[in-house]
Parts: C-alpha cells; structure tokens; sequence
C-alpha cells in the first residue's frame, strides 16, 4: 500500500509485469510497421514513460514527437478537451502510432485521432498503455493495448493524481 497526496492505492501491475506487455507491444507493433519508419506521437504528460519504454523496445527506424492536451482535473474528467503543445511534425503519408498512458472515457483519444486524421497519414493507430472499456463513451478502436483494468482510479508509471505519482515505477489502483 503506498499514499499519494490524501488517496491510498494498491499495487495492480509490476514494473517485470508492464515491461512483458510493453515488449509484446513493441513486437506487435513491429510486425505491422517495421519497415515502414512510423512516427509516434505521444501525449504528454501521462504517456511520457509509456512511450520511452516503447522506444527503447523498438528495434526498427521510427521517429517520435509530443503533443499535450488536458481534459483531467484531479481524479475526474473534465469533460473538456485542452489543447496545450500541438503537434510539430508533418505526417502526411506518413504512418503515424498515437501512444497514449491510459484511454478511459476515449473523448481525448477520438478528438485528437480526428485533428490528426485531417493531415491525411497513410495510415493512424493507437497504442495504450492501459484502457478502461467500460468507461468508453464513443466509437473507438485500439490497435495496440497492454492492459485492461475496470473503471477505478489508477495512478503510477506515468499515471498521476493532481500532478503526483508519475514517478512509481508500478501502476496502483485506488485503494476502496
């Protein structure tokens, strides 16, 4: 049991555990877009440690830039989407991979699919660290998912609570 700000959370995943779905993502990934140097395109804050240890499995050419978008405020969505750091790079033409820390309701994953399916890539997928299917509120497909986990809080490996706990190399849940 650990303590982040005011919140108690239990170990869910460990780091051995995140980085056997991160190598197999990295395989899967691989055999769809080896040869076809992808771009990835991370979203900050969350995905940043995601999307190093992806790099790092990724024994092919690829490229990676950032964006950054809010729609979180404390351990609720806002239901509003934020534009922070928008995207540098041009992908026309190019195949690009959205990685992403966490895809719950899906609403900043399909706004930000959508802003990205305009500059016409040859082709957009999405990986994620962790997804919630039941809290998913609109039509989404993920390419490439590490785990599934019900609807409760989770915090570490990039995941935060206002701003803390990114840094735990393990992925906690609430603690009811």
């Amino acid at each position: 049991m650990i303590q982040v700000l005011d919140k108690k959370f239990r170990k869910l995943f460990s780091e051995n555990e995140i980085r056997i779905q991160v190598e197999r993502l990295a395989s899967e990934i691989k055999a769809d877009l080896g040869d076809k140097r992808p771009l990835f395109v991370a979203v900050l804050n969350g995905a940043f440690v995601f999307a190093a240890d992806l790099m790092r499995a990724l024994d092919f050419p690829c490229e990676i830039s950032f964006v950054k978008q809010r729609s979180y405020q404390g351990m609720e969505s806002s239901g509003k989407l934020t534009q922070v750091l928008g995207l540098d790079s041009d992908i026309k033409g190019r195949h690009v991979v959205i990685v992403e820390d966490i895809v719950d309701s899906g609403l900043t994953m399909y706004h930000l699919r959508e802003q990205l399916l305009q500059q016409q890539p040859a082709s957009l997928r999405i990986a994620c660290c962790t997804f919630k299917p039941e809290a998913l509120k609109c039509p989404l497909k993920l390419d490439y998912v590490g785990f599934e986990v019900s609807t409760l809080f989770l915090v570490g490996y990039g995941l935060d609570y206002d701003g803390f706990g990114r840094n735990l190399k393990d992925i906690y849940v609430l603690a009811e």
